[in-house]
């Protein structure tokens, strides 16, 4: 995309968010249901994470690989999530990105937004050929950025880290898009594929990290999920997208430093789901739906 282009596009990007949170009825939450779901789908190895809020917005960060589009699209459906409000591509790999072209024909979206670290592959310019197709409009994420689900539900963006890590073993990785709900004294750190450099430059940022559950990063991997970055989260449960049958995701060095922390896997539960209430989360999953309960 020219560079012009984009900077305009980006200036226009308050308008369109601020757009987005006016574009739904805002109906109050009904009394003893949580106001935002959350929906961790069983995509096998890659991510894929839909937001549901009660004001009505569905916002989507990532989409698996391009072979986990039906199951993206079933829980997009069963929540009534089409078209989507936002799609995040937390980076441009593609296990992030593989079944986002299908959901993009099938569901659609008002609004798509990426890290712009460049990783140039045939499914990334697909994707990008539908985008155009669907004059979807296109932006790059910002560290810091606030997403507003409304009645108090904030999505901030964590990343890219700014600037650009340019010194890593996976530079795409380093430099993807990890993000922070909140709604009241609830949260989940979304921690995407950022490796210990982006956490290190998290820790040190002095944003707010502490969050109630965490979806760890880069699927568990040995080269995420440093002890001092766990330190700052301090979670109560912790998530992992993986799967079955991969000995390295999650790693064992990294369960053990998870190790004081429940991590439920979807390899193992298939689609985890957990509703945030401002108080408290309740999480079920696809194999065990008896709910559990976080303070």
């Amino acid at each position: 995309m020219p560079l012009q282009v984009r900077l305009v596009r980006l200036l226009a990007l308050d308008l369109v968010m601020q757009t987005l949170a006016c574009s739904r009825t805002q109906v109050p939450a009904p009394s003893g249901q949580a106001p935002l779901h959350v929906d961790v789908i069983a995509v096998g190895q890659g991510d894929s994470i839909l937001l549901s809020a009660p004001s009505g917005k569905h916002l989507l960060i990532d989409g698996g690989e391009a072979e986990a589009s039906p199951a993206v699209l079933a829980a997009l459906r069963q929540r009534g999530a089409c078209p989507l409000d936002m799609i995040l591509l937390t980076h441009r790999h593609a296990d992030h990105l593989g079944g986002l072209r299908k959901v993009v024909e099938d569901c659609g979206a008002r609004l798509f937004m990426d890290s712009g670290y460049p990783h140039p592959s045939l499914i990334y310019a697909r994707l990008l050929e539908v985008l155009e197709k669907r004059q979807i409009p296109q932006y790059q994420a910002e560290m810091g950025r606030q997403i507003d689900l409304g009645q108090g539900a904030i999505l901030t963006l964590l990343g890219p880290p700014k600037p650009f890590i340019e010194s890593s073993s996976d530079l795409v990785n380093a430099n993807s898009v990890p993000s922070r709900l909140e709604i009241g004294r609830t949260s989940i750190l979304f921690a995407a594929d950022a490796e210990a450099q982006a956490e290190k430059r998290l820790t040190e940022s002095k944003r707010a990290l502490s969050s109630t559950v965490l979806k760890v990063g880069h699927h568990g991997s040995r080269t995420s999920s440093t002890a001092v970055f766990l330190n700052a989260v301090s979670p109560h449960l912790a998530l992992v997208s993986n799967a079955a049958g991969d000995a390295k995701h999650p790693h064992p060095e990294t369960l053990e430093r998870l190790k004081d922390v429940p991590v439920m896997q979807t390899a193992q539960e298939g689609t985890i789901h957990l509703d945030l209430d401002g108080d408290a989360v309740n999480f079920w999953t696809e194999k065990h739906p008896e709910p559990g309960r976080l303070p």
